[in-house]
């Protein structure tokens, strides 16, 4: 019979209390058993639960995991609908956002909502998703918010009070696993690997300074590495990497020295079984024959650059021990359930889209979440490779083990502007902003707010999208990138072409990692797309609006080449792209495509939802 520790019985007794629960607890420390036990009170009491994460793969664990329970559970996801009417339904929280502006139907009667990962609330992109379902959602519904880091919860615990009524904080700074961080580096003679510095107190110098254990000593190579790890007996590892191509680099140069492992006949069937039904020009894109060569010796690489269906098999490998050595990037430690005995940070340093910094505390507590498994290790291990250029105090604020404090990166968008004024006067949606976590954090100055809506609003008004179909186009699609193709659509009387659409299309793609430029034959087709965009940015100057709005239209020289080809081999190599970065484009295509033809019932439209309707494109485990 499982046992609850105390702080999970306190949580579930105050969600039977009819509280909002605001949990705070290390990786692995059994939150998700607090959901569930949350989620069984709530279906014995008939009323319905969104258990909503931050990413689509997160989304899908849980839909499976729950799956396998046996939970009667559903799944939205924007690309993915599977159940939509089950009394609890897995979804990514800009679905259930959009559910609660659009007062969707299929909220009534919700009793729960449960925010996974609830500090994505402090992320520049995303962040203001999870302000606004917290400020807009029903008064009637409690909210269970589940974080591994927040070092301002008090802080953040009184906002939610302020908001949402009653709400217990429950602390548990206990990791279910101990964790031992240990910076090492090689001897420059003997090649042996020695501790600088460990929260292992038997193992900490204290009586010699950094700078001094440091002579006479280099980073570890890799050889270095792996042997210390297999002589300590700590695999499984993961090793984070914050690159793709040092991930995969790093993969083959160990895979080339090992020998093939004992599990390799039960990988090869397991493969066979799941990649067999592709195409062979399929599986050589995905480059199969190499992956499965690495997972013979019991290594793989994971990043977002493979496609779902390859990731999907690398974690049902790892998590079924068959994997000893995983190279990944930070991505892998974004809530999806992969735990070790060890991890492993080679280098300190991440481009984060700005600049070229080191990581933060709570970045190093996400990745440190993944060492240690629960039921299976008495300690999870945590190494650093020591770095000369790196001013070896800092390394103590990582031993420290503390989480950064949240801050709201809340902010006006077109789209939600449109869906206040739907349920709400402009007084009253001006008003609302002081309900924000980041009204809270700085006592209530939002000016900034303020005349950020109204600039907004004004441009809105000029473009003629309040109170219009241009505007219903924005509210169901809520990509603020999308405007000057909704203008220009409603503007243009002629007869579109394919090419029309589909810019229409790759506008509103949110990945823009690729700079591909667009051929010359469609100088006058980008030129309607151009002027459109002029209109919006002038009127953005006039009314003071701070940061212009951009429009990205290198998909659509990418998509239009595989609308001809429809050969995803040909396109990948010709732009020189990843395929699990076209085929996360693609499935966000095949998903606003289908929106769109539900709005417009253009037919064009259809015809590029079913472009994406490719078996390489939509294929998963589960």
């Amino acid at each position: 019979m499982l046992v609850l520790d105390q702080f999970q019985i306190d949580a579930v007794s105050d969600i039977k209390s009819n509280n909002n629960v605001l949990v705070v607890a290390p990786t692995g420390s059994g939150k998700t058993l607090i959901a569930e036990k949350s989620i069984e009170y709530y279906l014995k009491k008939n009323k319905k639960i969104f258990y909503t994460t931050p990413i689509k793969a997160l989304s899908n664990q849980k839909y499976n995991d729950f799956k396998k329970a046996g939970v009667d559970v559903g799944l939205l996801t924007g690309d993915r609908t599977i159940d939509k009417n089950k009394d609890l339904i897995i979804a990514t929280t800009e679905i259930l956002r959009n559910m609660i502006f659009s007062k969707d139907q299929k909220l009534k009667n919700t009793g729960l909502i449960i925010l996974d990962e609830v500090h994505y609330l402090g992320d520049t992109e995303r962040g203001t998703t999870w302000e606004e379902i917290l400020i807009h959602a029903d008064l009637d519904i409690k909210f269970l918010c589940l974080s591994a880091t927040i070092k301002n919860k008090n802080e953040f615990l009184e906002w939610i009070v302020s908001l949402r009524g009653p709400t217990s904080l429950i602390e548990h700074n206990q990791r279910p696993v101990p964790l031992e961080i240990s910076l090492i580096a090689s001897n420059k003679m003997s090649n042996n690997i020695k501790i600088l510095k460990s929260t292992n107190k038997k193992k900490d110098n204290k009586n010699s300074k950094l700078s001094k254990l440091t002579q006479n000593s280099k980073k570890p190579n890799l050889d270095e590495q792996i042997n210390y790890l297999e002589d300590k007996s700590l695999i499984p590892c993961i090793f984070f990497y914050f690159s793709r191509e040092r991930v995969e680099s790093k993969a083959r140069q160990l895979a080339n020295k090992r020998k093939v492992v004992d599990e390799h006949k039960i990988i090869r069937d397991k493969f066979h079984e799941i990649f067999d039904d592709l195409e062979v020009l399929d599986q050589s894109l995905l480059n199969l024959d190499e992956h499965l060569w690495m997972w013979s010796r019991g290594v793989a690489f994971h990043h977002a650059g493979l496609a779902p269906i390859v990731k999907e098999f690398i974690e049902f490998l790892f998590l079924n021990k068959y994997i000893n050595f995983l190279f990944a990037t930070e991505t892998l430690a974004l809530g999806i359930n992969m735990p070790a005995k060890s991890i492993y940070l080679d280098r300190l340093n991440k481009y984060d889209g700005i600049k070229t910094r080191l990581i933060s505390q709570s970045e190093f507590l996400q990745l440190t979440g993944r060492a240690g498994r629960r039921g299976i290790d008495d300690k999870g291990y945590a190494f650093l490779s020591f770095d000369k250029n790196i001013n070896p105090e800092w390394y103590s604020n990582l031993f420290s083990l503390e989480s950064s404090s949240l801050n709201s990166a809340f902010s006006i968008n077109y789209s939600s502007i449109l869906n206040l004024l739907n349920i709400y006067s402009k007084e009253e949606s001006i008003e609302l902003l002081n309900k924000s976590f980041f009204a809270f954090q700085n006592s209530f100055k939002i000016r900034s707010l303020k005349n950020a809506f109204n600039s907004k609003l004004q441009v809105l008004t000029d473009l003629n999208f309040i109170n219009s179909h241009m505007g219903e186009t924005l509210i169901e699609t809520h990509r603020d990138q999308l405007i000057p193709s909704i203008y220009l659509y409603e503007k243009i009387k002629t007869v579109k072409t394919f090419e029309f659409y589909l810019m229409f299309v790759s506008s509103g793609i949110s990945s823009n990692i690729y700079d591909v430029p667009l051929n010359d034959k469609f100088d006058e087709l980008l030129s309607y797309f151009e002027s459109s965009l002029e209109i919006l940015n002038k009127l953005e100057n006039k009314n003071n609006v701070k940061k212009y709005t951009n429009i990205n239209l290198s998909w659509f020289s990418i998509f239009y080449e595989f609308y001809k080809t429809n050969n995803i081999e040909y396109v990948v190599t010709k732009f020189n792209i990843n395929i699990g970065d076209f085929i996360k484009a693609a499935k966000e295509g095949s998903e606003l495509s289908k929106k769109l033809f539900n709005i417009y019932q253009d037919q064009e439209f259809d015809a590029i939802y079913n472009m994406f309707d490719n078996k390489l494109i939509q294929k998963s485990m589960s």
